[in-house]
């Protein structure tokens, strides 16, 4: 898992002008103040109505303190609308529940809807507004938003609060996690996240937890061709409770598993350490030169060249399998420096 490439700050701003987007095309506000005064919902869409705003743009830890509040509004709606018309079963009553949100924070239930409106057009500005190229969730599939006549791509948008069981969080800045189609569909679904017990990739960083390691000799490996295991492990002397995040959230996404497929990318990167180093990396920094000038911006340049990756944390998001380059290059020795 990497983390999306923006400050707080940033995104918090990105999130009000969102919210401010949404208001225009769906009157949400309106939509919730004008609520029917004999509905069951009314007290709940009430309260919406009074924190639409934070609902809307609200960062992950205000959305899950609005869950609380709003899941229990919801089943007293729920309790009471079955009192009003019985012999409906609870699914018929979950169904009306739902469908009476989606009617507000319409994500995908008619074509009206945020992902099918225009064409799309929402969800796909949304989409290339983050400018996630790469999936947060596993870092080995890329997310590129393309819109042209010819041909259209984007990320998922993964509900990190099921939008099945949070509806009202269908629309939330924050809840929608630009992603691939395995991470979204086939290993998440409808698994329970929270942020006390999963990492979220706007606020949370695998960095510093965890680190994928081969745990052999370099010069073993070149001369007797020495078989490895790719693993992912913690890093080192962090206490448990740190750790049990990530490390809910590696085996959601089968971290482990999907990347034993990529031991030969890690194999091309350790030789190439190995080859090279640092002081191969100097020797080129230094060699290569016009007008006494070298032709590399710095050392971390060539780096990068050698690896055919991006290697700093900030840039991870841009290709695939950046976090495994860092972390195996690192491991034999081919060091990042910080500028």
């Amino acid at each position: 898992m990497i983390k999306i490439h923006y400050t707080l700050a940033e995104l918090d701003v990105m999130a009000r002008n969102y919210y401010d987007q949404l208001e225009l095309v769906f009157d949400l506000s309106a939509k919730l103040r004008d609520w029917p005064a004999d509905s069951e919902l009314k007290p709940m869409m009430n309260d919406l109505h009074q924190h639409i705003r934070e609902i809307i743009s609200g960062q992950p830890a205000q959305l899950e303190l609005h869950m609380v509040r709003l899941d229990a509004l919801g089943e007293e709606a729920k309790v009471a609308y079955q009192l009003h018309h019985t012999g409906l079963s609870p699914t018929e009553v979950e169904k009306w529940y739902k469908s009476q949100l989606f009617s507000v924070f319409d994500y995908d239930s008619t074509s009206n809807g945020f992902t099918l409106r225009e064409g799309g057009k929402m969800a796909y500005g949304h989409a290339m507004a983050l400018g996630v190229n790469t999936c947060p969730y596993c870092n080995t599939q890329f997310t590129y938003t393309i819109k042209s006549k010819r041909s259209k791509s984007r990320p998922h948008f993964d509900h990190y609060l099921g939008k099945a069981k949070h509806p009202y969080f269908a629309l939330s800045f924050y809840n929608l996690v630009p992603s691939c189609y395995s991470c979204n569909s086939n290993l998440k679904g409808r698994k329970e996240f929270s942020i006390h017990t999963h990492l979220h990739p706007f606020i949370d960083d695998i960095e510093g937890l965890y680190e994928f390691r081969t745990n052999i000799i370099s010069v073993d490996f070149l001369v007797d061709n020495q078989d490895f295991t790719l693993v992912i492990q913690p890093c080192k002397d962090l206490e448990e409770r740190k750790l049990e995040r990530a490390k809910k959230s590696l085996e959601v996404f089968a971290i482990q598993d999907r990347y034993r497929f990529h031991k030969d990318y890690a194999e091309e990167i350790l030789k190439k350490a190995y080859f090279y180093g640092d002081s191969g990396i100097e020797d080129l920094f230094l060699g290569y030169k016009i007008k006494g000038k070298s032709i590399f911006r710095s050392k971390n340049e060539i780096r990068e060249l050698l690896i055919g990756n991006v290697m700093h944390p900030d840039r991870f998001h841009k290709r695939v399998l950046s976090k495994i380059s860092r972390d195996i290059a690192e491991e034999f020795g081919l060091n990042l420096e910080r500028q």
